[in-house]
């Protein structure tokens, strides 16, 4: 609806400008201003989930417990650490899967289940032009990664987060039709690049009641830092999800 709009206003920008100042010499001077604002628009709704720019997106919880998201796994050697660390606070928190590793990591994507965590699709392979993916083959990741995890799960899966975040308007009406939801972040720990040191302190800093944590479970220094930063949050009043409460947030999301 914002993109739709955003192109009304900027095509009758346009023609409004043609019309009062086309012969002004400041008309080209004009024309670029609103090309440029539309272009700025554009980007923001493609880069940010929290613009809900092209499709709603969920990126904030509406109780004070945090929600931890963990992307691009199962990963064989770092999942099996998050995992020991959740279960020993007691935390339960979301995993956007990838297809080919589930496929590869059958008994993590079951533990992770049984553990009581929620998992949503992260598409088949998590290619990086995923945002500039044909619309058919948009929806062939999408649907190739939710047959894969309903065979290892025997569920459905209603839950989806696109590769490094990106939306665009194909991306929105696949996703349309599939009743998919997406979860956002609030809290981003770009753990794809900080050092532990940078990466603890970023977290603890920014995590606030209610944030929605993105982390990533195939990162060494990010499983290296979960037990300590999730220490110094609780000793900051941070509640972390419990099951009960996931589950009630997951609940309300398709409410």
């Amino acid at each position: 609806m914002k993109h739709k709009l955003n192109s009304v206003i900027g095509c009758l920008s346009l023609l409004l400008c043609f019309l009062l100042f086309r012969e002004s010499p400041h008309f080209w001077t004009i024309v670029i201003a609103i090309v440029v604002l539309f272009c700025v628009i554009l980007s923001c709704g493609i880069l940010f989930l929290r613009f809900e720019y092209f499709y709603p997106a969920i990126y904030k919880n509406t109780r004070e417990a945090v929600i931890l998201t963990f992307d691009d796994g199962p990963d064989p050697v770092h999942t099996p650490k998050v995992l020991d660390i959740l279960q020993k606070h007691q935390i339960k928190a979301l995993f956007f899967l990838i297809g080919k590793k589930a496929q590869e990591n059958p008994e993590l994507v079951r533990r992770i289940m049984d553990e009581g965590h929620e998992i949503g699709n992260h598409t088949q392979n998590h290619p990086i032009f995923f945002a500039l993916y044909s619309r058919k083959k948009i929806a062939a990741e999408i649907d190739h990664a939710e047959n894969t995890l309903k065979i290892l799960t025997q569920r459905n899966v209603s839950l989806f987060r696109p590769p490094i975040g990106y939306m665009n308007p194909s991306i929105a009406s696949v996703l349309r039709k599939r009743n998919l939801k997406i979860i956002g972040w609030n809290v981003r720990s770009y753990d794809s690049f900080k050092s532990e040191e940078q990466l603890l302190k970023r977290l603890v800093r920014l995590t606030q009641k209610s944030s929605i944590v993105l982390l990533h479970d195939n990162r060494e220094h990010t499983a290296s830092v979960l037990e300590a930063y999730i220490q110094r949050a609780q000793a900051n009043g941070i509640i972390f999800a419990k099951q009960e409460q996931l589950k009630k947030f997951i609940h309300e999301m398709h409410h």
